[in-house]
């Protein structure tokens, strides 16, 4: 899929402000300037079903609390088996988690969802571009999708400014003022009160979400009970998949020029950095809070693995979950991974220098 094949953009349905404060960040530095009209277009004719769905919902949505049914947070490198571990633990009836229809919607999606998830079904594609898991409009999604749309404080604001690296460093490794903190505090908040009332506010929030993977201590500030399931990858695939996901899908959303050899290089910073401040950030999670499981390990033994996350994080209802993730794997048996050919010596060789702390950590050969 070339990167025309891709035409619409995450920023759809955002708000004035939120696209002038990212004017502000990023101007003289636009390359798709008609999609940025086209996101302004959208953003201008969804703003009546906006107001009418922040007035019709608010208050009961800043009701919802998590004091005593706190998330439980997927994390991990991006391509690391993260949306596969989503997709297994989300047949698991006592959570809850954000649908691809809101997570694109979401400003809209509590007053349009009767009419417009039903047509999404129908535009959507039937697998994910970059590596063929099935989708449509009730699939399991990160919630930085929406993060996006919400406030200009989401480090995947990096994905569509990539010369604009402190989306990242600022709201992924938070080096940034407590002040800025407590604000992506609050609206991560909301956004998490509201993925809960659309879909019944009595179940445990299940997220999936690689932007977490760094963010761990803020998030047990939040919530003190959250539980974590890490998962890792050998570091090669990591890049070689990461690199892929790059020329399918992120490439179509970029709003300023970013060649080939910025975005390895790009891969390769965010990797170090992110896998590094969390192996700093895992100790401070208190045992049955935070377990880590491999990418080999759930494709290989995914119920022993299963279970394993379920007896760790003190988690109840595996036997009665089990056959539905046993129906589950059966429909996946004959899904093919994506091939890739063998990384050129050079990179490496760079890779062994910069993750070669991961490679150790993870006990993977290099």
């Amino acid at each position: 899929m070339s990167k025309e094949e891709i035409k619409e953009h995450q920023l759809y349905i955002s708000s004035l402000s939120l696209l002038w404060k990212l004017w502000r960040e990023n101007r003289g530095s636009f390359s798709e300037k008609k999609m940025w009209w086209k996101i302004l277009f959208f953003t201008v004719i969804s703003a009546p079903f906006r107001w009418i769905q922040l007035l019709a919902y608010r208050k009961i949505i800043q009701s919802i609390d998590f004091k005593n049914n706190a998330p439980v947070f997927v994390i991990g490198h991006w391509r690391s088996g993260t949306t596969h571990l989503h997709y297994l633990l989300s047949k698991d009836n006592q959570f809850s988690y954000l649908e691809a229809f809101q997570a694109f919607f979401f400003r809209v999606a509590l007053v349009s969802k009767k009419s417009m998830k039903p047509l999404l079904n129908k535009l959507m594609p039937r697998t994910r571009p970059q590596d063929n898991v099935a989708i449509d409009a009730g699939a399991p999604t990160e919630e930085e999708h929406p993060l996006t749309n919400l406030t200009h404080r989401s480090s995947m604001h990096s994905f569509f400014f990539p010369k604009n690296q402190n989306y990242f460093t600022n709201y992924h490794l938070f080096e940034t003022s407590e002040k800025s903190i407590s604000q992506w505090k609050k609206s991560y908040k909301r956004m998490l009160q509201e993925i809960a009332f659309y879909n019944g506010s009595n179940k445990r929030l299940l997220l999936k979400n690689p932007h977490n993977t760094a963010r761990i201590k803020i998030l047990k500030d939040m919530f003190p009970n959250a539980k974590f399931i890490f998962i890792h990858r050998n570091p090669y695939e990591v890049y070689k998949s990461t690199e892929h996901l790059y020329k399918k899908t992120i490439k179509s959303q970029f709003l300023q020029e970013f060649n080939d050899e910025e975005i390895s290089e790009c891969i390769i910073s965010c990797y170090e950095l992110v896998m590094k401040r969390y192996l700093e950030l895992k100790n401070s999670i208190p045992k049955g809070q935070l377990t880590e499981i491999s990418f080999n390990e759930l494709s290989n033994k995914p119920l022993i693995t299963l279970e394993r996350i379920y007896h760790e994080l003190n988690i109840d209802g595996f036997d009665k979950i089990k056959p539905s993730f046993e129906n589950y794997i059966q429909e996946q048996k004959d899904y093919r991974k994506n091939k890739f050919i063998e990384l050129p010596e050079e990179l490496k060789s760079k890779l062994k220098h910069r993750w070669g702390f991961a490679f150790k950590a993870w006990d993977y050969p290099h």
